[in-house]
């Protein structure tokens, strides 16, 4: 009975692992495409992430979950652009300043949806339920079908975007411009619009997840990505700021690293465990899983 019990224990953990593992890869990629063709470190992600997860809640009641879940994405990727073109079209800024805007632009997005949250409803937290009643048995226990759910669709999502990335040709211009700028701008390429796109995939990739994982944690706030965006940046810069093979196999590791440590210690533990071992990762390839050798 108590290798029964162990074998569902750590079943269930493998499939957290998994939706987990979908979720940041995510928000890694998100990161990866915007530093590939930026070279900005966007420290609003986790902004971004906040925004997604906020207007889902909100435009729950009018559209059900599934349909905010598809338009706060749409929402957010075209602020990303906004925000892109606006910011990006005129100048470009050294690695340092890009860091501050994108700061500025986390710090004025988390006010806007505190102000927001204090206008209509008078609290900074909100909870937020399943859209889906569906327990799934994993042996004695029990495992939540939403979370399976978000597990295909982030793959499908993920799966889609590698195909655009690697056989269209707005893909093409991204590579070109991620590979060498100046030279994608001779042969034709429109850096600004490849750029502002880039902005806003990673921004509604980012907002996604944020809409799915609301009924994971059961509760959104204005704060909600600010830990999020730090473990993101992390997970991208161990991947190899600017690859995506890098970016999604790192946040894989991290999740699979922390949910199996945490089926043995204290979650706090296990994720600075997990984060412990990113953190080798850069020591042992300081440019990172996916980064070009020096």
């Amino acid at each position: 009975m108590g290798v029964r019990v162990n074998m569902d224990l750590w079943l269930v953990t493998l499939l957290n692992a998994l939706v987990w593992g979908l979720l940041w890869a995510l928000l890694a990629l998100g990161l990866s495409v915007i530093y590939g063709t930026l070279r900005a470190l966007n420290l609003a992600h986790g902004a971004f992430y906040m925004l997604g997860a906020l207007l889902s809640w909100a435009l729950t009641p009018t559209l059900s979950f599934w349909g905010a879940a598809l338009v706060a994405p749409a929402i957010v990727g075209l602020v990303g652009v906004g925000l892109a073109w606006l910011l990006w079209g005129k100048r470009e800024y050294d690695p340092l300043t890009a860091l501050l805007l994108t700061f500025g632009i986390m710090l004025i997005l988390q006010q806007l949806a505190t102000i927001f949250l204090q206008a209509t409803t008078g609290s900074l937290r909100h909870s937020v339920m399943s859209p889906l009643r569906w327990p799934i048995p994993v042996g004695d226990r029990f495992y939540e079908g939403y979370r399976l759910v978000v597990a295909a669709i982030a793959g499908v999502v993920l799966a889609g975007f590698w195909g655009i990335w690697s056989r269209t040709r707005w893909g093409c211009a991204l590579r070109a411009v991620r590979d060498n700028r100046e030279l994608a701008r001779v042969v034709g390429v429109p850096v600004l619009w490849a750029q502002a796109g880039a902005f806003g995939v990673g921004a509604a990739l980012a907002a996604l997840a944020g809409a799915l994982v609301g009924p994971i944690t059961r509760e959104v706030s204005p704060t909600m990505g600010v830990e999020v965006v730090l473990v993101s940046v992390l997970l991208a810069v161990a991947g190899g700021l600017g690859s995506l093979g890098g970016a999604l196999a790192v946040a894989f590791f991290y999740s699979f690293a922390e949910n199996l440590l945490t089926a043995l210690a204290d979650p706090m533990l296990a994720r600075a465990g997990a984060l412990l071992l990113i953190g080798l990762i850069l020591l042992v390839r300081p440019q990172g899983l996916g980064g070009e050798d020096r």
